[in-house]
């Protein structure tokens, strides 16, 4: 056969295997919900190591391009593709097993790919990256156990040819599949177990809030049912007498927009109104032939076009026979229905024909037929869009819904309950199942790879013998022949226990060690208060709380006075342990109801419930009195005292960081008052605040009279001392307050929301003065600008760069922005999301002020940004101060490693510019290259230099 007709009769071949490759993939089998396997890679394999790799590798991108219609994405694509090469390349140079071999590519290759694809470029939740992850390699490995099979049986039934097989590698696959099949029924077993029991937990919540709603709206139709009922005891008077009860009666009842009393003839005779003396109600409602109160259907109101429903409550008195009519906006009751439990995760709304609609369209897509389906059991709705959305994402969207129908009011209410907290408690169990699968699988694979082994070498052994025997050798020498024992099964199992064994004792020691992390992330190890992370969400609770019912709060702000004279004199060890001691005075005293903090290192936050001033200046005399009694610590009686400032919620402020920092200006007046005292905030301790005021007014003429201005600070390669790039400074020229600085205005117009105008115009002016410095030929400098958290709030951000950098034809490459560490806590996803969009027009981005947050080395590796810049705390005493200079060296080498550029901020002296070029630091800013200037006057600055060069 010519070469020619075999290339032909190979791709013949791979044709029917490609087609079931492709159809295997498109139809993937869910093995619980939301975790769906492939298994077209089975027969790709099959077609790389029958027809070689160049056929394999077309049949995996036409395979794989069903994951494209499934996914929406081609990283699919490109992991499965790459797959199918890695496997056949290390097979062919290793021999190894083809099962081995994927997991080797998983573990190594494709997962890292995985988390760069899914976590980098789609953006997709770490927690669904890591289930992603972990399903691609259980699934990779399963595939590559059913290939050895049907590779045996494609090999010997359809090709007719007999290629024998290596005794150890079928005992090796026998063996793996013996281990692996019941890791797999466990695995679907106990991911739709744990998907159930999540469901029970939606299904009892949505429960719970129907029996609240349903009780409630019988409370509310009784109780204002009862009210109407006592107009009939003044429709008989005088008819102001009646006006005047009625107008009472509407402003007691609440959620009352309107009360009209009707006659028989039912025309209208009292009106209370709300916002009008316009009567709008529908008169067909009111029908003679009921002689009992009665809730209306829903309907519109003519003028405002608000859905609208009623209490009817007839009169048939002596004198007077009509119609008493309460009115009610059904936006108000809904509100009513959803302050009772006040969760973000469950929405009360009114059960209508684009619920009903939206039910039905989930149905379909769950493959169910709409007109059996019913409405008045829970089920899952399912949000709309595109149907080739990863189904763990479109459930994450999707809540639990029930009709709720009450008695005695003729419309229904639908209760929804939002998914998502249950799913990532669902894919904690997942991730946490397919881990123990995994390391079941490897321990698989490694006791059938020996027992196999022991299997064949008993076998080879004889086999050799046998090979060596002749018939002189049968005659006159004795055969040693090799023994096998019943006892090594024993021994395998023996193994196999203490393999278990050690893998629960594994497990325990994790469990130990989350617990020991998940403590260390939200509490202060010394003093076992909440450190600043955690009392912030404890805090914003409180808070929350206290706004809805009306409770005040006062926060203490603690100062141990000369504590570091203690540390000093009588060591580390004396200061933590006097730490200890306090900490456990401060929670005797403030008790349970109390929330604690290590501000600092002899900082203490407190927040605990106040009446009023009187019961927090109890509380804070009592402190006073108790931390000044002497503490015997070893051989030492140390004596400390405290200065403690209040701030009061919300006569002081409404927001943690206010109070925080009201509470500080207190407490530094009471040290000013000789210390071991307590001071209330009040607005004359802030010396600033009617300067304030000042700059809050004349901050929005600012903008209109176009006083602010921008400077540039130019940036310089320290290898080559050439301009590199500027940063964009704002400066204001008030003809009132005189010359701003910015550190004063700038927090103001992020309080007004002000700064995203004020940011629009640094961008746009920036963009301009960019323009100027490209047309008189400094093309190969960029500008950066500082982007504030309040300008993330929109997600217009990115949108409005590109535009500008459009308007003024400056490309992306010219224009960076920078943020700091603080626009990224608490706003991580919204900040997140953005920056990745900036990112891939091909804007810079910078970490400003670096190192002078939480966790700054964390944002290296999460954040998509280019340059780090170290903050000028570090740069000033980098020559006296070696930790400091030991920090820079630290950044500048871990910048080095994930390829990021390095400026160092507030560099002053020649002698620190030397330093940072021999540490290996990029680039420099600071006063000793230059100050912020104009555009005018940088733009003079370099003709001159270019003229001199």
């Amino acid at each position: 056969m010519t070469p020619k007709r075999k290339h032909s009769l190979s791709w013949l071949g791979a044709l029917p295997l490609t087609i079931l490759a492709v159809l295997f993939n498109y139809f993937s089998v869910e093995i619980f919900f939301g975790i769906d396997f492939l298994f077209g890679s089975v027969f790709v394999f099959i077609i790389v190591f029958t027809y070689g790799l160049r056929a394999g590798l077309a049949a995996s991108l036409i395979a794989s391009t069903a994951t494209f219609f499934l996914w929406g994405h081609v990283f699919g694509i490109i992991l499965l593709t790459c797959e199918a090469a890695a496997v056949y390349w290390l097979q062919r140079r290793s021999g190894m097993n083809p099962a081995i071999l994927v997991a080797v590519y998983w573990l190594f290759a494709g997962i890292p790919l995985v988390y760069l694809t899914y976590f980098g470029f789609l953006g997709t939740d770490l927690l669904d990256t890591t289930i992603v992850g972990l399903k691609y390699m259980v699934n990779g490995i399963l595939n590559s156990l059913i290939f050895s099979i049907f590779h045996l049986l494609y090999q010997q039934y359809v090709l007719k040819r007999f290629k024998p097989k290596r005794f150890q590698e079928v005992l090796f696959i026998t063996f793996t599949s013996i281990f692996l099949i019941p890791s797999m029924f466990m695995l679907v077993y106990e991911g739709n177990k744990e998907y159930k029991e999540e469901l029970v937990r939606l299904e009892q919540t949505a429960s719970l809030k129907k029996q609240m709603i349903s009780s409630s709206l019988s409370s509310w139709e009784s109780a204002h049912r009862a009210s109407l009922n006592t107009l009939k005891l003044y429709i008989s008077e005088d008819s102001r007498h009646m006006q005047q009860h009625l107008q009472e009666l509407g402003r007691s009842l609440p959620y009352v927009q309107d009360i009209y009393v009707f006659n028989h003839r039912k025309d209208l005779d009292y009106i209370y109104s709300e916002k009008s003396n316009l009567p709008f109600y529908h008169i067909p409602f009111l029908k003679l032939t009921k002689m009992n109160p009665y809730v209306t259907d829903v309907y519109l109101n003519q003028f405002t076009r608000e859905q609208m429903t009623s209490i009817v409550v007839p009169f048939h008195e002596e004198k007077y026979t009509g119609f008493a009519v309460a009115t009610y906006r059904i936006q108000d009751l809904l509100m009513m229905l959803n302050r009772m439990e006040p969760r973000e995760n469950i929405e009360v709304s009114l059960y209508d024909e684009q619920l009903l609609s939206m039910y039905r369209l989930s149905q379909l897509k769950n493959g169910k037929i709409s007109e059996f389906a019913d409405p008045n059991s829970s089920f899952i709705m399912q949000p709309g869009g595109d149907q080739s959305e990863n189904k763990m994402n479109r459930w994450k969207e999707s809540s639990l819904a029930e009709r709720t129908a009450v008695p005695l009011i003729p419309w229904n209410l639908f209760t929804a309950v939002e998914i998502e907290p249950y799913q990532d408690r669902l894919y904690m169990s997942y991730i946490k199942l397919f881990g123990m699968i995994l390391m079941m699988i490897g321990m698989s694979i490694f006791l059938a790879y020996w027992l196999s082994n022991i299997l064949v070498n008993s076998i080879r052994s004889l086999s050799i013998i046998t090979e060596q025997v002749s018939p002189a050798k049968m005659a006159g020498q004795k055969i040693a022949w090799p023994k096998t024992s019943i006892m090594e099964v024993s021994r395998l199992t023996k193994s196999f226990e203490q393999l278990i064994s050690d893998f629960n004792q594994i497990m325990q020691e994790l469990k130990s060690k989350q617990k020991k992390l998940e403590y260390f992330a939200h509490y202060d190890v010394l003093t076992n208060m909440h450190n600043r992370y955690s009392f912030t969400e404890q805090l914003e609770r409180e808070l929350r709380l206290s706004g809805q019912f009306d409770r005040s709060l006062a926060l203490m702000f603690c100062d141990l006075d000369r504590f570091k004279l203690i540390n000093d004199s009588l060591g580390h060890d004396t200061g933590d342990e006097l730490l200890r001691e306090l900490s456990n005075k401060i929670r005797n005293i403030c008790g349970e109801c109390a929330i604690l903090c290590r501000h600092g290192g002899d900082e203490f936050l407190i927040a605990l419930p106040a009446e009023g001033e009187d019961s927090a200046a109890a509380a804070a005399r009592k402190l006073l009195e108790d931390i000044s009694k002497p503490i015997v610590i070893g051989e030492h009686e140390v004596s400390v005292t405290c200065s403690i400032g209040i701030s009061l919620y919300p006569a002081h402020a409404t927001t943690i960081e206010g109070l925080i920092s009201t509470a500080d200006i207190a407490m530094y007046s009471a040290k000013e008052k000789g210390k071991n005292t307590f001071e209330f905030f009040s607005p004359e301790l802030s010396g600033n605040l009617a300067r304030r005021v000042m700059i809050e007014n004349e901050l929005q003429k600012g903008i209109e009279f176009e006083e602010f201005h921008l400077h540039y600070q130019p940036q310089l390669d320290l290898k080559t001392n050439r301009m590199t790039g500027l940063e964009a400074l704002i400066r204001w020229e008030n003809p009132r307050l005189g010359r701003v600085s910015p550190a004063e205005f700038i927090p103001v117009a992020e309080e007004t929301g002000i700064i995203r105008r004020l940011g629009e115009w640094v961008i746009d002016r920036a963009a301009s003065d960019m323009r100027k410095l490209m047309e008189h030929g400094h093309h190969e400098l960029s500008v950066a600008v500082n982007i504030s958290i309040k300008q993330f709030y929109h997600d217009s951000l990115p949108g409005f760069i590109m535009e500008v950098l459009a308007k003024h034809q400056v490309p992306a490459s010219r224009f960076k922005i920078e943020i700091t560490e603080s626009v990224v806590i608490g706003h991580f996803d919204l900040v997140l999301e953005q920056l990745h969009s900036l990112k891939k027009e091909g804007i810079q981005i910078a970490l400003d002020d670096f190192g002078t947050g939480y966790s700054s080395l964390n944002y290296l590796k999460i954040l998509p940004i280019d340059i780090v810049k170290i903050d000028r705390s570090f740069i000033q005493d980098i020559l006296s101060n070696p930790e400091d200079a030991a920090i820079v060296q630290a950044v500048i080498q871990i910048a080095e490693s994930s390829s990021l550029t390095v400026i160092a901020e507030g560099v002053e002296t020649d002698e620190q510019t030397d330093f940072l070029r021999v540490i290996g630091c990029h680039q420099g800013q600071g006063y000793t290259f230059s100050r912020p200037k104009p555009i005018e006057a940088l733009l003079t600055e370099l003709e001159e230099q270019y003229t001199k060069g």
